[in-house]
């Protein structure tokens, strides 16, 4: 029992100063955004805004922030005419937050909007609706991995890391004696796991 405290302790910690990181990461990336948007260094600013998109976690204000902000930049160039800024920023956002995914997509409604406004401007002076429709299919094609094999592998993956830890645990006496079944048994979860993550990532 205490050592299996011991082992959820820990992956609670690593799990900590990871998200620590990410969060302190955001709010640097954010923080240098906006003080490039106060000496009016747009440009600047966006990419800035798009390290931060790169730091989310669930319910990140820093992330919401960087979406408005780029929503606001690529709707300002649309209004002032600089078609290929507007786009530039549209498509930032957009791919900031595809890189975000993970289980689910955050921000759905923000990208199939950013989408539509890309589609819009290229499609301007080159072809028109028929070019629209061409541009928005493209960037709404299903390109994700499957999630089934996804999750396979993430339990592949698990299995793998927790049949070490179990081999250590049950295999192992504390003078360093090996018990034959349990070792068995745990170098065959070991091997299993390892083959699901393998055929996981092949196919996802």
């Amino acid at each position: 029992m205490r050592k299996a405290l011991w082992i959820v302790l820990l992956t609670l910690v690593v799990l900590a100063m990871a998200w620590l990181r990410v969060c302190v990461a955001g709010r640097q990336a954010r923080a240098q955004a906006d003080r490039l948007m106060t000496d009016q260094k747009v440009d600047e600013a966006i990419g800035f805004y798009d390290r931060t998109l790169h730091m989310y976690w669930p319910g990140s204000p820093d992330v919401a922030w960087a979406a408005r902000q780029l929503t606001r930049i690529a709707e300002g160039r649309e209004q002032s005419g600089d078609l290929p800024g507007a786009v530039h920023a549209w498509r930032i956002l957009r791919s900031g937050l595809y890189a975000a995914r993970g289980l689910y997509q955050p921000y759905p409604e923000t990208i199939r909007h950013a989408e539509e406004r890309i589609a819009d401007l290229v499609s301007r002076d080159s072809g028109g609706e028929a070019e629209r429709a061409k541009q928005l299919a493209l960037m709404q094609k299903n390109q994700d991995p499957s999630r089934g094999w996804s999750m396979m592998a993430l339990l592949g993956f698990a299995l793998w890391v927790g049949s070490a830890f179990g081999f250590l645990w049950r295999a192992l006496t504390p003078d360093g004696r090996l018990l034959t079944r349990p070792a068995l048994l745990w170098s065959a979860t070991f091997i299993a796991g390892y083959a699901l993550w393998l055929v996981g990532l092949s196919l996802a």
